[in-house]
């Protein structure tokens, strides 16, 4: 049978980061995790997510991450079984940044990713709240950065 048509997917360009760390593989890495923490966290108003509830919001990143658990975004084969055409686009503007993420941060969203529960489980309070420790710490260096 032929296909009329093509399937496409549009993926997250990725910043490289130790992919052994995670213990499971996963194409989400520690700095889209952050980085999408910190646009909800500076969201005054939005229907789902906000920066009102922190605790809500790492909860579905973190969830949103482990549900690509068992994929690679690098393997061509794997993802040229499900799909025809793939792009990748910079959401995340990595680019833009002024400078690098706090290695301890890097390090607890590796940790936090770690720590989340796999079938849509709840990360604990701890997890949570360390990583919304460590979303408002980087976010303040990253505030004094520009300030340079």
């Amino acid at each position: 049978m032929v296909k009329d048509y093509q399937t496409i997917v549009l993926l997250p360009k990725q910043y490289s980061w130790p992919k052994d760390q995670y213990i499971t593989k996963n194409p989400i890495c520690p700095h889209l995790i952050f980085e999408c923490c910190k646009r909800i966290f500076n969201r005054k108003e939005h229907g789902c997510l906000n920066g009102s509830c922190k605790e809500k919001a790492v909860e579905v990143v973190l969830k949103f991450a482990k549900l690509h658990d068992g994929f690679d975004f690098d393997d061509v084969n794997q993802i040229k079984s499900y799909f025809d055409v793939v792009s990748k686009l910079d959401f995340m503007r990595y680019d833009l940044r002024r400078a690098p993420l706090l290695p301890q941060t890097i390090k607890g969203m590796i940790q936090a990713y770690n720590e989340t529960p796999e079938n849509f489980g709840v990360p604990s309070d701890a997890t949570i709240n360390e990583v919304i420790r460590l979303v408002v710490e980087q976010i303040s260096n990253d505030d004094c950065n520009e300030m340079i």
